[in-house]
């Protein structure tokens, strides 16, 4: 398969349920990312075999898309995943299809794709996060202020008596 043919399988599967902006998105990245492998020194086939099947890249972004529309404001987790791997005689299913935890060993030694999305409650906790550090290393700061002329004499103080005790 050439780069040409994985984007065109791409684009046909994601223009079945994505606006052309999304597709193009989507298409942009990987046909990126396709370059930059090469230009790392990686061939054209070498990253294509990595990739995988187009056809499951656009069945995992369209269930991304999906889940994101159905749980747009619905604080139940800071990350949902979901795990893609290949079933015998061709294909791809999810690993909760299977009834089995998605995150463990099966042995299969087939390739698993895994898909993370941050929501709403995730990010509120990240900004909350953010704030407290920011609030934390503001009060030391402003500590440290008020005592910087006080600390200036004591280390002026400790230069001047090692500069007369040296002798």
């Amino acid at each position: 398969m050439t780069k040409q043919e994985f984007l065109d399988t791409l684009r046909r599967a994601l223009a079945r349920e994505l606006s052309e902006s999304e597709v193009a998105d989507n298409i942009n990245y990987y046909w990126n990312y396709i370059e930059q492998q090469v230009a790392a020194g990686k061939s054209e086939e070498q990253v294509l075999s990595e990739l995988g099947d187009p056809r499951l890249i656009a069945k995992t972004i369209l269930q991304v898309d999906e889940r994101r529309e159905e749980t747009e404001g619905q604080p139940f987790g800071a990350y949902q995943e979901e795990v893609y791997e290949e079933v015998p005689g061709g294909g791809y299913q999810s690993a909760r299809d299977g009834g089995g935890n998605p995150f463990s060993d099966d042995g299969t030694g087939g390739p698993h794709i895994y898909v993370h999305r941050m929501t709403a409650a995730g990010w509120a906790k990240v900004a909350l996060a953010v704030v407290l550090v920011c609030i934390v290393l503001g009060t030391i700061f402003h500590i440290l202020w008020k005592l910087l002329p006080f600390l200036i004499v004591v280390a002026v103080a400790l230069w001047i008596y090692r500069k007369f005790t040296e002798r």
